[in-house]
């Protein structure tokens, strides 16, 4: 995500009925609905063992909407549940255990650029109106102008998190930037352990479900012009060595930048921050899926880039074929963000400007 600067959001209580979402379209026969509302700077989504749903709210200043927000069902009040937590743009649960990723310390001034570090929290204890304590599961990690990004449960039961690149267009020297990272949160002293480099800034994380493969967005950087390069779409398999994606000195232009360099699985548009994303076996009539919210360039806005596109996959060989098409449109600039599967195998994304969850379910 390109974090920007946004004006408040007031918070707005949604009525008990899910209300239809005006101007957005989707595939035929897809319902598409808002389920939350009045979630400042919403985020990422997940959902507990009993379906209920779990927000976290966050942007580049520090307000008292921060941290992480409470749904337990559809068209209910959404209710601040963790307070203070900066940029925190990933969470979701284990064992009882809610862990989300965010930046330290609390502060959104650009003074405190360099002195940002990226965080992962356990909350325990939840007894249905607050958490009774936390626990830092990593800490101290050096983000930069970046964040830390969207944290998932693997097949091994580790926790896997994104930590952007502290900078735009360099390389950083600590070992534990521009990666994603795996951790065992049960460790008594947890060691992240590498598991991709050369992404610089991996925001989005999802499992293809029965696989130990990742799929993993990246945001290009922002120095080489309106038409380059990509964002990314890529495939970790983490049961393998650490590939490297290349950044920053290959893009996918090709040649010497790019030799020894893993390949995206798909590219999306130049700057078009894809970053929420979801994958699927099957949604309605479609086979296997990965969904990406493009939250729209900074740089430029014709042509336009916010959209929720759809990747076909199909999977031969331990290998992916994958084709970029169309799923929804029609949203306001910078609103869309954070996917995931809910219940029922619907759709869920974060509208991050208008403070809002939407539901697609398809058909049947």
């Amino acid at each position: 995500m390109r974090l920007r600067r946004a004006a408040p959001l007031a918070a707005a209580a949604l009525c008990a009925a899910v209300p239809a979402a005006a101007g957005i379209t989707a595939p035929p026969g897809v319902r598409v609905q808002v389920v939350a509302a009045g979630i400042p700077e919403p985020t990422a989504i997940a959902f507990d063992a009993a379906g209920g749903m779990w927000v976290t709210s966050g942007g580049n200043l520090a307000k008292p909407g921060n941290g992480v927000w409470y749904v337990p069902r559809p068209g209910a009040r959404p209710r601040q549940v963790v307070r203070k937590l900066f940029i925190a743009l990933g969470l979701t649960w284990r064992h009882g255990v809610l862990y989300v990723s965010h930046v330290t310390p609390f502060d959104g001034s650009f003074a405190a650029v360099d002195r940002r570090r990226g965080r992962v929290t356990a909350f325990t204890g939840w007894n249905g109106r607050r958490f009774t304590a936390s626990r830092a599961v990593l800490s101290g990690l050096p983000v930069g102008r970046h964040t830390m990004d969207n944290i998932v449960v693997g097949p091994d039961d580790r926790l896997y998190v994104g930590i952007g690149s502290r900078f735009d267009d360099r390389a950083s020297p600590e070992r534990l930037s521009a990666v994603v990272v795996s951790v065992d949160p049960d460790a008594a002293r947890p060691v992240a352990r590498v598991e991709a480099r050369g992404l610089r800034n991996p925001y989005g994380l999802a499992f293809v479900p029965g696989t130990a493969d990742l799929l993993v967005t990246d945001n290009g950087r922002d120095d080489l012009g309106l038409g380059r390069p990509p964002d990314e779409v890529n495939v970790v398999r983490t049961t393998g060595p650490a590939p490297h994606f290349g950044f920053p000195a290959c893009w996918g232009q090709g040649g010497a930048p790019c030799r020894g360099r893993t390949a995206a699985l798909v590219r999306t548009h130049a700057h078009a921050s894809t970053d929420g994303i979801a994958v699927t076996r099957r949604f309605g009539a479609l086979g296997l899926s990965a969904f990406v919210a493009n939250n729209g360039s900074t740089l430029f806005d014709d042509p336009p880039t916010t959209s929720v596109q759809r990747v076909a996959l199909r999977r031969t060989g331990g290998r992916y074929a994958a084709r970029l098409l169309p799923f929804a449109s029609g949203f306001r600039k910078y609103d869309p963000l954070g996917l995931a599967m809910g219940p029922n195998g619907a759709l869920y994304l974060t509208l991050w400007l208008s403070g809002k969850v939407m539901r697609f379910t398809p058909a049947g």
